[in-house]
């Protein structure tokens, strides 16, 4: 009986292991998000505001433990003016506004060793009751070399999340003005799914035949502006009134294009096809 016992401990801890690690809908460990918007599109200005905001409305601000941003780390604001200044904005005022007192919000393209560092020690971290996903709204490089520099065997533990083509084969496409190479979505699968890490590419979330995303037309978003939770507190109205300017700074053909911002609606909900009104349901019903 003894050694029937030790054989189902074993195949539980087994099991909790691979369950902990996949917790799609979120429901335990750590998160970390990685985004660019200082070079070549603007969407994060607006995709890192509706980030911070679905996070805060869940209550997990403690659990955001690293926010990259900027991370493009070749350059900034050839082709997209501003755009370093602008994700400074959106990353720190974001912080600020929705009260990520313990989260370490980093600028990768001024210190990209220090933000990979930091992811590094997220991932080395990892264990069953305590597992990392990472969300890579920008070029996976950043994410790439911390996965890489860090202990192979806490990667059962780690989920990262992409939906975008750009972002998963930038690094190796630059541009013609730009001249840079590191890390790709399959350069990282190739690599380090052997190990256990769970590499999740979901549906577009700038949109598809049969669903909206994240990338919508702007009167989709205006219940930013009119929703009744903007009355229970200064505080409610405050965060909506910013989000709302944030998205004003990202306008594409009449939509707003916060799409990375579908990722996390996915890691709360596993919901893949999503729309702004997922993004509502969310932010209406905060968890107090």
């Amino acid at each position: 009986m003894k050694k029937l016992g030790f054989i189902l401990i074993c195949i539980t801890l087994i099991f909790s292991s691979s369950l902990f690690a996949q917790t799609v809908p979120y429901s335990i460990g750590r998160i970390v998000v990685s985004s660019d918007g200082n070079e070549h599109d603007h969407d994060d200005w607006a995709a890192t505001p509706f980030t911070l905001a679905l996070l805060a409305a869940k209550g997990l601000q403690d659990k955001l433990t690293v926010y990259t941003f900027s991370d493009h780390i070749w350059g900034s604001d050839y082709q997209k003016k501003k755009g370093k200044a602008e994700m400074l904005i959106s990353a720190l005022e974001g912080q600020k506004i929705y009260n990520f007192k313990k989260s370490n919000f980093l600028e990768a393209v001024a210190d990209s060793t220090k933000a990979i560092n930091a992811i590094v020690k997220e991932i080395n971290k990892s264990k069953a009751s305590n597992p990392l996903t990472i969300v890579a709204a920008g070029p996976m490089h950043v994410v790439g070399s911390a996965i890489s520099q860090s202990k192979k065997a806490k990667l059962k533990y780690v989920r990262i999340i992409s939906h975008s083509n750009w972002n998963d084969r930038h690094s190796d496409k630059p541009y013609d003005w730009e001249e840079h190479s590191g890390w790709t979505w399959n350069e990282i699968k190739e690599n380090f799914e052997s190990y256990g890490l769970i590499c999740d590419r979901i549906t577009d979330q700038n949109g598809g035949k049969d669903y909206e995303g994240m990338k919508a037309p702007k009167a989709m978003f205006d219940w930013i502006n009119t929703s009744p939770i903007r009355n229970t507190s200064e505080e409610a109205k405050k965060q909506l009134d910013w989000l709302y300017q944030r998205q004003l700074t990202c306008i594409k053909k009449g939509d707003f294009d916060p799409s990375d911002a579908g990722m996390i609606i996915y890691l709360l909900t596993g919901k893949q096809k999503t729309s702004p009104e997922d993004a509502r349901a969310i932010i209406e019903n905060p968890v107090h």
